[in-house]
C-alpha cells in the first residue's frame, strides 16, 4: 500500500512540474511577442532618415566602414528606405492587381541593384560578410513568415 502511494505521489509530482514547465515557457513565449510588436510599433514612427541613419550604423559597426563607405551605405540606405515607404503607399492605394509575376520580378530586379550598389561600396571582405548576414536575415524572415502562418 506505501509502495503504491509512493509511485502515485510520483506521478503527481512529476505532472505538476511539467504543468508549470509548460506555463512558465508559454508566458515567456507571450512576453517576447509582445515585446516584438512593441519595437516594430516604435520603428513604424520614425522616419526614413531615421531608419537610414540606424541602418547604416548598424552596418557600420558589422563591416567595419570607412567614411566614404559610411556616406554612401547611409545613401543608399535612405533611397531605398524612402523607395519602399512610396512603394508601400502606392500598394495601399493601388486598385487593381498587377499579378504575381511582375510584382515579384520587380521586387527581386530592386534587390539586384541594391546588391550591386552594396558590392560597388564595400571592400571584398565587408562585401562578403554582409551578404553572409543578408542570407541570415532572409532566413530568418522566412522562419518567422512560417510561424506567423501557423
Amino acid at each position: 500500500m506505501e509502495l503504491i502511494k509512493q509511485k502515485i505521489m510520483k506521478t503527481v509530482c512529476t505532472l505538476i512540474l511539467a504543468l508549470i514547465t509548460t506555463i512558465g515557457f508559454s508566458q515567456e513565449k507571450e512576453q517576447r511577442k509582445e515585446m516584438r510588436q512593441k519595437m516594430m510599433q516604435e520603428r513604424q514612427g520614425l522616419s526614413p532618415e531615421q531608419k537610414a541613419e540606424l541602418s547604416a550604423k548598424r552596418l557600420t559597426l558589422q563591416l567595419d566602414l570607412t567614411e566614404a563607405q559610411q556616406k554612401e551605405v547611409h545613401k543608399l540606405q535612405f533611397e531605398m528606405i524612402s523607395e519602399r515607404e512610396k512603394n508601400k503607399e502606392l500598394r495601399k492605394t493601388e486598385a487593381e492587381e498587377n499579378g504575381f509575376y511582375d510584382k515579384a520580378t520587380a521586387r527581386l530586379d530592386k534587390s539586384q541593384e541594391y546588391q550591386n550598389k552594396m558590392k560597388s561600396i564595400l571592400n571584398e571582405s565587408q562585401y562578403q560578410t554582409w551578404k553572409e548576414g543578408m542570407k541570415k536575415s532572409s532566413g530568418n524572415k522566412l522562419m518567422i513568415k512560417h510561424k506567423k502562418q501557423q
